[in-house]
C-alpha cells in the first residue's frame, strides 16, 4: 500500500529530477547555440601510427584539463562494479576504472584497434591490473554481454561513431536495469579554442547526444561542468521522457509535460 508521504516523497523526486534536466539542457544549450549538428566524422585514429596515439593519449597535461579522479568520483565507482570504457585506446581511463573497481570488480576495455588493444593488456598486466578484459568491438557494435554493466563509458570516442542510436541501443542492452552511460567529449568549439584538432562540423554538440541517446531508450540524469574542455553527460534507463508520456497521454504527470515544453524552448536555443 502507498502511503501518502510515500507518494509525496514520489512526486517530490520526480520534480526534482526535472528541475535537475532542465538545468542540464540550459547550460548545454546555450554554449552550442551556434553549431548545427555533425556533418562529417573525423579521420579515423587507428590510421595513426601506434606510438603517435599512444602520445596523444597518455599526455602529461591530460590529468590538469581533464581531472579523471574527479570523474571517476562523479561515476561513483566502487568495489565490485563493472564497467565498460569503449574506445578505451591506451587505457588511459580503463587502469584508472580497474583501481577503482577493485579485484572483485570487472573493466572492459573496448575498442576497434587491435595494436592498441595490445598494448593496453601488456601494459595493464604489468601494473598487475588483473580485471581487465580487452574486446576487439566494431564501428557499429562494442560487442559487450548483455545485462552486465554498471557504467558504459565513452571519452572523446562517440564523434567516431557513424551511427550513434543503434551503437547507443546496443549499449543500453549491455547495461543493468540501474545501469548509466556516461559521454565525455569535445563541443564543436573545441577546435577554434585550440584544444581539439577535428573540425567543427566533425564534433558533436551536446544537445545532438541527448537527443540521440534519447532515442536509444536514454533519459537524461545529469551533466558536468568541471572538465574546461568537454562537456559530461550522464543518462540513466530513467523514467519516460516528457514527450513519449505526452504521445501515450499519461496525464498522471503533469509536472513533467509542462517541463517538457519549457526543455524543448531551451533546446531549440541550439539554432
Amino acid at each position: 500500500m502507498t502511503t501518502p508521504g510515500s507518494c509525496s516523497n514520489s512526486v517530490l523526486h520526480r520534480a526534482r529530477r526535472m528541475m535537475l534536466v532542465a538545468a542540464a539542457l540550459f547550460s548545454l544549450a546555450l554554449p552550442c547555440a551556434s553549431f548545427a549538428q555533425q556533418q562529417t566524422l573525423p579521420k579515423p585514429t587507428g590510421k595513426r601510427p601506434l606510438s603517435s596515439r599512444i602520445k596523444i593519449f597518455e599526455a602529461s597535461d591530460r590529468s590538469k584539463w581533464q581531472k579523471p579522479a574527479e570523474v571517476i568520483k562523479a561515476l561513483g565507482l566502487k568495489p565490485g562494479m563493472t564497467v565498460a570504457d569503449i574506445g578505451a585506446g591506451s587505457g588511459y581511463f580503463t587502469r584508472r576504472f580497474a583501481r577503482a573497481v577493485g579485484p572483485s570488480g570487472k573493466v572492459y576495455a573496448v575498442d576497434i584497434s587491435k595494436d592498441i588493444l595490445n598494448y593496453l593488456k601488456k601494459r595493464s598486466d604489468k601494473e598487475g591490473l588483473r580485471d581487465i578484459v580487452t574486446v576487439l568491438g566494431k564501428p557499429d557494435d562494442p560487442m559487450l554481454p548483455a545485462g552486465a554493466l554498471d557504467v558504459a563509458f565513452f571519452a572523446a570516442t562517440t564523434h567516431h561513431i557513424a551511427h550513434r542510436t543503434s551503437f547507443f541501443e546496443k549499449v543500453y542492452t549491455a547495461l543493468k536495469p540501474n545501469g548509466r552511460m556516461a559521454v565525455i567529449d569535445f563541443p564543436p568549439e573545441a577546435h577554434a579554442n585550440g584544444w581539439c584538432p577535428h573540425q567543427p562540423s566533425e564534433l558533436i554538440p551536446s544537445w545532438e547526444i541527448i537527443r540521440e541517446a534519447e532515442d536509444a531508450g536514454f533519459k537524461l540524469d545529469r551533466t558536468y561542468n568541471f572538465i574546461p574542455r568537454q562537456y559530461f553527460i550522464v543518462l540513466d534507463k530513467g523514467e519516460p521522457t516528457w514527450h513519449e508520456l505526452a504521445g501515450t497521454g499519461k496525464a498522471h504527470h503533469p509536472e513533467r509535460l509542462a517541463l517538457g515544453v519549457e526543455i524543448e524552448r531551451l533546446a531549440a536555443l541550439r539554432f
